[in-house]
């Protein structure tokens, strides 16, 4: 069975933290205010319980962790200002801030429009954590900031972390112009049809950071769910000096197509054998 606190101690260990999650199912702050432990614990975020963090947490009196729970029937225009005010003051105590949204649901519509606009760009040390029974409720705006994880089965986010990490490792190679590791990955498309889709999806969202980041050397302007790899800036900084701008296009282009041919159930094999080769294809 799939058990939330673990799946925060995997992302705290392995440094895959996001900042931005939605535990769908619960409205548990016990468990909320577990997670805030491990967080914020002074010592390699373990929960200790003995560290200052922890006992300041035990008390209900941490500078860097903030509840929100609903005031009457909503929570109100007035407390997401209050949590506006308190997210842009640095940490005190710890490395990160965290808030919690207890039956997020209950948010209004203007005070989730007003929290969505610091999701878009939320201060590095930020980590919120909405809790909601009923997340069709929620703006789609503000799922689209955040990680979804339910409580009572495993969350979609675990498996396109992987994809995630595999789909570096590709860009790695091309980056390289390592034909052998690229075409390694004709063997890991044939065993894992079912993720395909999704690495593609992410092959296209790493590319077009590229490009952007290229142009702009800006950090705010890529995608959110690509900077839960571990270094994914230092591979951003590599990357734009070796793929080129016209590679990049000529890839993203080419993925387009191999998704809708894959979608029109063109032969397999032959398709995905197209884009790899393609991609260590050099340069005219």
């Amino acid at each position: 069975m799939f058990n939330v606190l673990d799946f925060f101690s995997d992302a705290l260990e392995k440094g895959h933290m996001s900042h931005s999650y939605l535990i769908s199912g619960s409205e548990d702050l016990v468990m909320a205010k577990t997670i805030a432990s491990k967080i914020l614990c002074r010592q390699e975020h373990t929960g200790c319980g003995s560290c200052s963090s922890c006992l300041k947490l035990a008390s209900n009196n941490h500078p860097d962790l903030m509840v929100i729970e609903p005031d009457g029937a909503s929570i109100k225009n007035a407390q997401v200002e209050e949590f506006q005010s308190f997210i842009f003051i640095r940490p005190f105590e710890s490395q990160h801030k965290v808030v919690i949204i207890k039956e997020a649901h209950l948010m209004t519509e203007r005070a989730q429009n007003r929290i969505l606009k610091v999701l878009e760009e939320p201060p590095e040390y930020a980590i919120f954590i909405f809790l909601t029974c009923h997340m069709e409720s929620m703006l789609e705006t503000v799922l689209s900031r955040c990680q979804v994880i339910s409580s009572e089965a495993k969350c979609a986010f675990e498996t396109s972390l992987e994809v995630l990490e595999k789909t570096v490792e590709l860009v790695n190679g091309i980056a390289t112009r390592d034909p052998g590791r690229v075409l390694e990955f004709g063997s890991y498309f044939k065993q894992e049809k079912a993720q395909v889709t999704t690495l593609l999806s992410s092959l296209m969202s790493i590319l077009r950071d590229v490009m952007i980041f290229r142009e702009t050397n800006n950090y705010q302007l890529i995608s959110r769910e690509n900077l839960t790899i571990l270094n994914y800036k230092d591979h951003l900084y590599k990357w734009t000096s070796q793929i080129s701008r016209k590679k990049a296009i000529a890839l993203i282009t080419l993925i387009e197509e191999v998704d809708q041919r894959l979608k029109s159930n063109m032969n397999f094999d032959l398709t995905v054998d197209k884009l790899l080769f393609k991609c260590i294809e050099r340069e005219a």
